[in-house]
């Protein structure tokens, strides 16, 4: 009895070794033909994402494969840590996607941002399309194409800019450093490839007190009168712009703005005139006086305009420009009353003033004819404006009826009086509208672009 039943358990502890070895070869066989098929799905997927028609390619690409695929031991001394770490190639590259990513953050230059996420959608390709699990992540390699796509063409438009900005001739380059060298040197490019250039000799009007104006200017050379009434104002000397009606404090105004005065190419001012007169010496002085030529940039107030919205950039810098350039207007002034052309003061002061109130009278006129639908938009602008020009509350009210409107009017934002045109009123609606269409859909695709 005893016999037996040490021979049974024997057979027991037989027939479970026995048992345990054949559970142990099924999974090992299942695991051998599982790691057989995933190997044999890879390369049929691999077969089926490179051409076959090209064996060199599948060649380049197998053994790039290889490459980043390959386990590779990060050397490591044991006193840091007893563990062997393995990694791929591949997977440096996704780290690397993810590193750059992070850094662009902390970049502020446009060209930097846009270089960094071109390298790091690059990284991700290589790390999707060759795996550490063996299977080509399309979803993610498409995305990233695309993003490579855009990135790029932005970062080709920037050297573009760049290229043809360098293109410019010296002159302009020279006065961009002197006089508005808060605008970087592509967006003067573009502003002055959308401008004209003009040139007015001595004598010459260039706009009339009165009549509207469709352009914004800039002086490069010699100097413009500035009158009200026949009455020296101010002077617009090199480097000053002309025009502006406001848009230093952000009114993007469109369409023409009626002048405020009359600008003339007079004679250069020689402080030496007075004396030479007293002592009838003016002869010889005419004779050897130079004659002022005067160059100009003029911009079309609604291209202008166009570009300004579109980059933003540009418009804050063009904005300080602005800024800028009333301070040294200022300083003419006060220039001008010590070189003695001003005769009368008291008539000077009373003409700058009526000056300021028919300026700002245009804009009002503009907001009103021009943007109707965007003046509860512009009312903050405005209000920026009448607090840097220093424009009253009787000056806002002889300003509205010189424009034939009343304060209720004015906060309405509509006139009563209007004459019963309605072929008049559905074009003004109609341009105004589609003004509102193309504005917004551009701002559409910018921001895909962008």
């Amino acid at each position: 009895t005893t016999t037996r039943i040490v021979k049974s358990k024997f057979e027991i502890k037989i027939a479970a070794s026995s048992a345990t070895r054949r559970q142990l070869s099924t999974k090992a066989q299942q695991k051998r033909s599982s790691t057989t098929f995933r190997h044999r799905d890879n390369h049929r997927q691999h077969q089926h994402a490179t051409p076959t028609s090209h064996p060199i390619l599948r060649l380049f690409l197998q053994s790039l494969q290889h490459t980043l695929l390959k386990p590779r031991s990060l050397p490591l001394p044991r006193y840091i840590s007893p563990q062997h770490y393995s990694f791929t190639l591949s997977e440096v590259f996704g780290h690397s996607s993810f590193i750059l990513v992070a850094a662009s953050y902390a970049t502020q230059d446009f060209l930097e941002l846009r270089v960094m996420a071109v390298l790091g959608s690059t990284s991700m390709l290589f790390f999707t399309y060759f795996h550490p699990h063996g299977r080509v992540l399309w979803l993610p390699l498409k995305w990233n194409l695309l993003f490579i796509a855009i990135n790029s063409y932005r970062v080709g438009k920037v050297l573009f800019d760049r290229f043809m900005a360098d293109g410019l001739c010296e002159d302009l380059k020279e006065f961009r450093e002197e006089h508005l060298n808060v605008v970087d040197v592509v967006d003067w490019y573009k502003l002055v490839r959308i401008s004209e250039e003009e040139v007015f000799e001595e004598g010459d009007l260039v706009l009339q007190q009165g009549r509207a104006n469709h352009f914004i200017r800039i002086v490069l050379e010699g100097e413009l009168e500035v009158l009200r009434d026949g009455t020296l104002t101010y002077v617009v000397e090199k480097g000053n712009f002309v025009s502006e009606s406001g848009l230093h404090a952000g009114l993007m105004l469109t369409g023409s703005i009626e002048s405020c005065g009359t600008i003339v190419c007079g004679p250069p001012f020689d402080p030496t005139d007075s004396q030479n007169n007293n002592n009838n010496n003016t002869t010889t002085q005419n004779h050897h006086r130079r004659d002022n030529r005067v160059r100009c940039l003029r911009w079309n107030r609604d291209k202008l305009m166009e570009l300004l919205e579109n980059d933003k950039g540009l418009r804050n810098a063009l904005q300080a420009a602005l800024s800028w350039d009333i301070v040294r207007k200022l300083k003419m002034q006060r220039k001008m009353l010590s070189e003695g052309r001003v005769k009368n003061p008291t008539v000077w002061t009373k003409k700058r003033e009526d000056q300021g109130i028919s300026r700002y009278a245009s804009i009002l006129q503009n907001i009103m004819l021009r943007h109707p639908e965007e003046f509860g938009d512009m009312s903050e602008v405005l209000t920026k404006y009448r607090r840097i020009h220093h424009v009253g509350d009787e000056d806002h009210e002889r300003a509205l009826a010189k424009c034939g409107w009343t304060e209720e009017e004015f906060r309405v934002g509509k006139r009563h009086d209007v004459e019963d045109d309605e072929d008049i009123e559905d074009e003004e609606f109609e341009s105004a509208r589609w003004r509102r269409v193309k504005r917004y859909s551009s701002k559409v695709v910018r921001s895909l672009l962008q």
